[in-house]
């Protein structure tokens, strides 16, 4: 039975968790619906109340298990993070650093010093020093920075600043790809990174 049809059977509206009782007790019930509302309706008081007790408390179960399972969930989520560290420790990571890149130390000298080119300067000045197709460098202006741990796995940590610069013929930098490989211009030498 709909609990439309035992609301208009019995008028009376109970709440879904009443009605999930109420619909026990139909199942169990020997005859129809209409001679279980009319025996309902009888004795309506002393059901409602059953099934309001049963239904509070199977909420009430309901919200012991809720509470019991939020607190499982903050237990593993604690759990996840202290095995986290403790996995950031054993590992033992560490700032590494690309040593055929240029150090952030004589990249930072040449901006202080030179000025910074445009992204179609820095291809065309590439195109012509080093003979690339100017349609297939891509100039990067940010490089990324890694950790390494004990097991020599690394990992991305940031991003720093290698916008392209240019003061004379012997002394410049461009950071830049060409068809997926990196690349380093840097004071006459060329170099894959």
């Amino acid at each position: 039975m709909m609990i439309q049809e035992f609301e208009e059977l019995t008028g009376l509206h109970p709440t879904m968790m009443e009605y999930a009782v109420i619909e026990d007790l139909y199942y169990d019930f020997n005859g129809d619906k209409r001679e279980f509302c009319k025996t309902f309706t009888a004795a309506k008081d002393a059901l409602l109340n059953v099934a309001r007790m049963v239904a509070s408390e199977t909420k009430a179960d309901l919200d012991k298990t809720q509470e019991t399972a939020a607190q499982e969930k903050a237990d593993l989520e604690a759990k996840i993070k202290r095995l986290e560290a403790q996995l950031e420790r054993e590992q033992e990571w560490k700032p590494w650093t690309n040593k055929d890149a240029v150090k952030q130390e004589d990249y930072d000298h040449l901006r202080r010093c030179g000025h910074e080119m445009t992204d179609d300067e820095a291809k065309d000045w590439i195109a012509s020093e080093w003979g690339f197709d100017p349609s297939k460098i891509r100039i990067c202006r940010k490089m990324k920075t890694f950790e390494r741990n004990r097991h020599s796995q690394l990992r991305q940590v940031g991003e720093i600043d290698r916008a392209p610069y240019y003061d004379a013929t012997d002394w410049y930098y461009v950071f830049f790809q060409v068809c997926g490989m990196e690349y380093e211009a840097y004071n006459g030498s060329l170099n894959q990174l």
